[in-house]
């Protein structure tokens, strides 16, 4: 379960102020909105990347807010998948779990038999669903996606939203989805919030 408590953020302008959310387990919420409005500060603040002016977050009514970034449980996929272009896929994916077992984890987003490939030679697609791989085997509490599908053909990217969702159903992690795009916020979440 995951919940915000009271969270805004200002730079120049005020992005959000008093944001209250509570996700259940498995509840997969999108966000949407035009660019500058602090969708993706808002995830950064729920992982820990920024921090909040005020508000607390909890995680399973733990509050994390004082936890570093890799201690909160919290799993989080960006606009363009962050890989070492050093390490083989089954490399990138030892990153999110030492011992976790790399070929169910590659299967599970439908990638068997990937461990050894160069990543350097993998499509977009591909090197995003090695991310969710990646991101999914370190067993999150909850999981951030932010614009994962925006650099996506439209057929990959609703094969990819349909996937993704339901691996966050069968495994009950609470999801967070930032986009642009309504079509994929309404095929992907259970409910969508504008900011």
């Amino acid at each position: 379960m995951l919940k915000c408590s009271g969270l805004s953020k200002s730079f120049e302008k005020e992005l959000f102020s008093d944001f209250d959310l509570e996700l259940e387990p498995g509840e997969i919420l999108a966000i949407t909105g035009p660019s500058g409005c602090g969708k993706t500060t808002l995830l950064r603040c729920i992982c820990g990347l920024e921090k909040p002016d005020t508000g607390s977050v909890f995680v399973n009514d733990e509050n994390i807010g004082e936890l570093e970034t890799e201690k909160r449980g919290i799993g989080m996929i960006f606009q363009k998948p962050v890989l070492f272009p050093h390490l083989s896929v089954e490399g990138n994916l030892r990153l999110g779990d030492k011992n976790g077992d790399i070929e169910s984890g590659l299967k599970e987003v439908g990638l068997s038999n990937f461990e050894q490939r160069n990543v350097a030679s993998l499509s977009g697609g591909e090197g995003q669903r090695v991310a969710l791989a990646r991101a999914l085997l370190a067993k999150p509490k909850v999981l951030l996606l932010d614009e994962p599908f925006s650099s996506l053909d439209e057929d990959l990217a609703m094969k990819l939203v349909s996937d993704v969702r339901s691996i966050l159903k069968e495994r009950g992690c609470p999801a967070i989805l930032v986009t642009h795009n309504k079509k994929v916020a309404k095929k992907f979440a259970d409910s969508v919030i504008s900011m």
